[in-house]
């Protein structure tokens, strides 16, 4: 089954966290991306909470939101 197959994969990346969104900073800095890149706003929180919390990477597959990124993602799939 698939989602058998995404559960694996995740369980192999033990060292994946979950991060807060809770601040309204990221919340208006997705809107900032938004605007200007007209990608939806759960795609631009994706970039932004990583951001926020100091990581310096995003593992992404969309071309659209590496753009977004200003360099700071990188496509994996």
């Amino acid at each position: 089954m698939l989602q058998d197959a995404y559960v694996e994969v995740f369980r192999r990346f033990v060292a994946l966290e979950s991060l807060s969104i809770c601040s309204i900073r990221f919340y208006l800095q997705a809107a900032q991306l938004r605007a200007r890149f007209g990608l939806s706003t759960p795609d631009l929180l994706h970039l932004v909470c990583p951001q926020h919390h100091r990581y310096d990477a995003r593992w992404i597959n969309d071309n659209r939101l590496a753009e977004a990124s200003h360099g700071l993602a990188e496509k994996i799939l």
